[in-house]
């Protein structure tokens, strides 16, 4: 299973960041990592967020609310985010270069999927808080069980079972994956 991701620009004032961002429509609220964050000089007052997760679990943890512009690579989309930080929104994970693989089937060769950002791990979590952001203007489908490609406002992605693909889950990809409910403590 790949998770549906974007090369975007992060930004503030004249600091720009080319990173790869998940469209996660299972959380509620939108994520960044830490050292991104940091990288782009995002500051907030530090809060407390507790999240319930799968089998009614809860865990909380100290964040910070940033803002940053969001920027498609093509440029055509600019919009004002705010994003909590976390150490790692998806522990690890990497972005599947659809650009590269699109080759093997017949219904996404002719996509022209951007290629990945300099980092090759996730390193923003959009969720439905930016639901428009979500939107797919089009969708590309082959066979069952093929992936689908799904132009959003940010760009295409593409989301489906591969061969090529192994998901292992951690404990903080479970909380970032698969956030059912948050709330803020402040």
């Amino acid at each position: 299973m790949a998770l549906r991701t974007v090369p975007v620009i992060l930004k503030i004032g004249r600091r720009k960041l080319v990173v790869n961002a998940s469209l996660d429509d299972a959380s509620t609220k939108t994520y960044v990592n830490r050292d991104v964050a940091a990288e782009l000089g995002l500051q907030g007052e530090s809060c407390k967020v507790t999240v319930n997760v799968l089998n009614g679990q809860e865990d909380t943890f100290e964040t910070m609310p940033v803002e940053c512009g969001i920027e498609s690579l093509d440029g055509r989309i600019n919009v004002k985010i705010t994003a909590f930080t976390a150490n790692r929104v998806t522990d690890n994970m990497k972005a599947v270069n659809w650009a590269r693989y699109a080759k093997d089937w017949i219904h996404l060769k002719d996509i022209k999927f951007p290629y990945v950002g300099p980092r090759p791990i996730v390193d923003i979590l959009i969720g439905i808080d930016y639901a428009d952001l979500h939107y797919s203007i089009k969708d590309v489908r082959g066979k069952p069980g093929e992936p689908v490609a799904r132009l959003t406002l940010l760009g295409w992605t593409c989301i489906g079972n591969s061969n090529f693909i192994h998901t292992s889950c951690t404990r903080d990809q479970v909380l970032s994956w698969a956030t059912l409910f948050e709330s803020s403590g402040r």
